[in-house]
């Protein structure tokens, strides 16, 4: 027997145990989920039925039904009478959620532009002063802000919605990561081309951003996708309804309508779940460069 067996045999059992992790930590993230879409294509009786033990019936719908998802999308006799519009509550989220991103790479990117290549007195302590308002807790924030908002005269209306969240300090921060990884001769260089610091941002640190620029989208987009609490506040008006919201419905004083309320679950996870697969190549490098590590 050779000294190479023993090296390789202990390879194949580190790379053993590995997968066998990687197994474990997907079977965690996905039983959740499977459950989630399984009970959405059972009765609402039926959800909690086989839950314990836990078997195939567990995740596998006994009576198979898309009574939910007629009813949640206004399709089924009842989900008319009781006026469920869960479609106009997804597009609602989708242009929230697509307002708020585009919004905030305009200002955010300018102001990550600002901390990152820049220099003027006192920058470090602006930047402290901006990143402190990322650690106040957001319910220590909503009356004041229902107020500011409601004062304008913009609540109830998608301004109310999105306004709020077009600046972030999370964003500002990661977005300056990205902008200082970038090498500032090519600033300099632009500028004895003749461009201004705007055209320099257009045309040297945006390009050479793009994954950073994807990668803070992609989160924001998420982060404004999952909100309930303050669309929750801010509007009252059942046409401006975002999906959290909707979902949140199906619990009254009479009844928990369980098949429902999973059947919407599904409906608010699968597009950002579409979203990040299709990008995950673009995150995960971002993630890799911005600078985060702990």
């Amino acid at each position: 027997m050779s000294a190479a067996d023993p090296r390789r045999a202990a390879q194949i059992v580190g790379w053993f145990f590995i997968l066998l992790a990687y197994l474990l930590i997907a079977l965690i993230f996905l039983t959740p989920m499977l459950w989630m879409i399984g009970s959405s294509l059972r009765p609402s009786p039926e959800v909690f039925q086989y839950i314990f033990p836990l078997s195939w019936r567990t995740f596998i719908p006994i009576q198979f039904t898309l009574h939910n998802f007629a009813d949640i999308f206004g399709i089924s006799e009842q989900g008319r009478a009781l006026g469920f519009q869960f479609g106009r509550a997804l597009l609602n989220t989708a242009f929230v959620s697509t307002a708020v991103v585009g919004s905030s790479l305009v200002v955010n990117t300018l102001a990550a532009y600002f901390f990152a290549r820049l220099e003027f007195p006192y920058k470090n302590v602006l930047l402290v002063f901006v990143l402190g308002t990322f650690f106040v807790p957001q319910e220590a924030t909503i009356v004041p802000l229902y107020i500011v908002v409601r004062q304008l005269g913009f609540a109830d209306t998608y301004w109310a919605l999105i306004l709020p969240w077009y600046a972030s300090p999370f964003v500002i921060f990661v977005l300056s990561q990205f902008f200082q990884e970038i090498p500032k001769e090519l600033d300099e260089a632009a500028i004895i081309d003749g461009a201004s610091l705007l055209g320099v941002l257009r045309h040297v640190i945006v390009p050479n951003a793009r994954v950073g620029l994807l990668t803070v989208s992609l989160l924001e987009f998420q982060f404004i996708w999952n909100l309930f609490f303050w669309p929750l506040i801010a509007t009252g008006q059942k046409e401006l309804q975002v999906i959290q919201v909707a979902v949140a419905t199906q619990i009254t004083q009479r009844e928990i309508a369980w098949g429902r309320i999973f059947a919407g679950g599904v409906v608010a996870s699968l597009p950002v779940i579409f979203l990040f697969l299709a990008l995950q190549r673009y995150f995960v490098e971002g993630v890799a460069l911005s600078g985060l590590k702990g």
